[in-house]
């Protein structure tokens, strides 16, 4: 099984409508893509992809009606810096919204590159998967993980490709290596392109994070293979930042096309073929 999600971050629009294209390419669907239809179809063949183009839905269409740079899901989440009144209810503001990228059962959960006030941008919840977005993926996944070869996450942006772990800069993983190949193979897949250049580097070197949930699949789940992306504008665009303009839509979707057929052909499960592994260290 291959799993690629995106869209849990409201205001990364261009990265559900990434999602979608690959859904179209894969389907044969985009005539630009003919060219990956004998690898994708030897792909189909092999593995069971699942996509799920956008997990945070309450978020994403709250981006487009309310506010568009809307991070969060829409859940009531608690009172501003957690003051309550003598009534139960909340001496100033109630606030809306869990971080979803923050929601997932990692080492340290709620302790890195979070905030304990549920008005922040990357509050965690209360505990992990106490969310019903997360906690769906969760127990969706969780009875197919021996079967599970490949977990991708979509974000925007910065163009990187982010590799475990995400929660500390001072750890590596014993994978490490060969997470790097397969990102120096991503990147060098996408810049042939339309020139873009993608970076590789560990999650924890963008900024450290606990409860992402690609270490959640590495670390949990035992899925050797388990990466994020963060889709354009370059990480220097901060001006345009998640508003990207819409003549980078497709060539974003279509870079990411070759990126994603060279990262399952650099898979462990495609280089060593099916055999028994020990599980990532914790």
């Amino acid at each position: 099984m291959i799993w690629l999600d995106g869209g849990i971050h409201a205001r990364e629009w261009v990265v559900p409508a990434t999602m979608m294209y690959i859904i179209d390419s894969i389907l044969g669907e985009q005539l630009q893509e003919a060219g990956h239809s004998v690898q994708i179809g030897n792909y189909l063949d092999k593995y069971q992809i699942v996509i799920a183009p956008c997990i945070n839905p309450d978020g994403y269409e709250y981006s487009h009606l309310a506010e568009r740079l809307w991070r969060k899901n829409r859940k009531p989440a608690g009172c501003k810096k957690n003051k309550e009144n003598w009534f139960g209810g909340c001496f100033t503001t109630m606030c809306y919204g869990i971080d979803l990228n923050r929601n997932w059962d990692t080492v340290h959960f709620g302790e890195i590159g979070v905030s304990k006030d549920p008005c922040s941008l990357v509050y965690p919840g209360k505990k992990p998967f106490d969310q019903e977005s997360t906690r769906i993926v969760k127990d969706y996944l969780e009875p197919h993980k021996e079967k599970l070869k490949l977990f991708v996450t979509y974000h925007s942006y910065s163009q990187l490709f982010l590799m475990p772990f995400g929660f500390t800069k001072k750890e590596f993983p014993k994978d490490h290596e060969h997470h790097t190949k397969v990102g120096e193979a991503v990147v060098e897949a996408i810049k042939e392109r339309h020139n873009a250049s993608y970076i590789v580097m560990r999650g924890a070197e963008l900024y450290p994070v606990s409860g992402d949930s690609f270490d959640w699949a590495y670390m949990k789940l035992g899925v050797v293979d388990s990466y994020c992306f963060e889709l354009r504008p370059d990480g220097y665009s901060w001006r345009i930042g998640f508003k990207l303009p819409e003549e980078q839509i497709l060539p974003t979707a279509e870079e990411n096309v070759d990126g994603l057929m060279a990262l399952i052909a650099n898979i462990k499960y495609e280089v060593e073929g099916d055999k028994e592994e020990p599980k990532p260290e914790k």
